[in-house]
């Protein structure tokens, strides 16, 4: 069974538990009170937070609400896909397609979902369908960046990120178009947009994230630090960045040892 089977939106095992957990932070009433909507704001919140795990539950709840939302799908498959799920987030697609049918959005998440489980041919193919009617959005040129990175292609990548942040040019996009670039390895490509969306955002916990992890695998800890102690402090719950920043201490903690051995070596 899958880890994420709480969170079906045709009725989660949970769903007494959650009801009772979401009425607790909204005083006297439960969880039924409130519409899909509702659930969809906390949800995108959630997930701009890096909280992903409180982000899939709330997308559930949008989803018993209204199975028809096509946000609280694609928000569902955001969440799984920055959770490192493209198995599972197959497997929602899958089940979106069914209630929504081939909208541009999805075809671009099951490429993506495709390439980073290494299913290049079907991640092209998805990617082609999505560009077919959905050239105008920008969910579609990261997910055909995110394609061409993973064929080796990384100027014509660049371009299609370009074209991505075109059509939707704010924090959002640039951070985005960022976590693809860092995804593939092109560090290079990346730092413009980490830097602008943390310029553009400043409290975005998730574009701080998304810089420190830049910076560690650029060689430079103390940036790394920096950026990813800025998350956390953004949004303590993100487990993430705090898994990230132990990572980075505890990396510390065995260079200054290994520092340590090699003088009482030397004498």
């Amino acid at each position: 069974m899958s880890r994420f089977s709480h969170i079906a939106p045709d009725g989660a095992s949970k769903g007494a538990q959650d009801s009772a957990q979401t009425g607790s932070q909204t005083g006297s009433q439960t969880s039924d009170a409130f519409d899909a909507t509702h659930f969809l704001t906390q949800a995108d919140a959630a997930l701009n937070h890096g909280a992903f795990e409180k982000a899939l539950r709330l997308y559930g709840r949008a989803l018993e609400r209204d199975r028809e939302r096509p946000e609280a799908w694609l928000g569902q498959v955001r969440a799984l896909l920055d959770m490192g799920q493209p198995e599972e987030a197959t497997s929602w697609l899958e089940q979106a397609a069914g209630v929504l049918g081939e909208i541009p959005a999805l075809l671009a998440l099951r490429a993506i979902a495709a390439a980073r489980s290494g299913n290049i041919d079907d991640a092209r193919a998805w990617s082609d369908r999505a560009l077919r009617d959905g050239r105008d959005a920008a969910e579609v040129w990261l997910a055909r960046a995110e394609v061409v990175y993973a064929t080796g292609g990384e100027k014509m990548a660049r371009v299609n990120l370009g074209k991505a942040h075109e059509r939707a040019p704010d924090a959002d996009t640039a951070r985005r178009c960022g976590e693809v670039a860092l995804t593939a390895g092109d560090l290079t490509g990346a730092l413009p947009w980490l830097r602008r969306a943390v310029r553009d955002a400043p409290e975005s916990p998730l574009a701080a994230l998304r810089m420190g992890v830049y910076w560690e695998r650029a060689g430079d800890l103390e940036q790394a630090r920096t950026e990813l102690s800025r998350a956390v402090a953004l949004s303590p719950h993100m487990e993430s960045a705090t898994i990230a920043l132990d990572d980075l201490d505890n990396r510390g903690a065995l260079s200054r040892l290994k520092s340590a051995f090699k003088r009482w070596n030397k004498g």
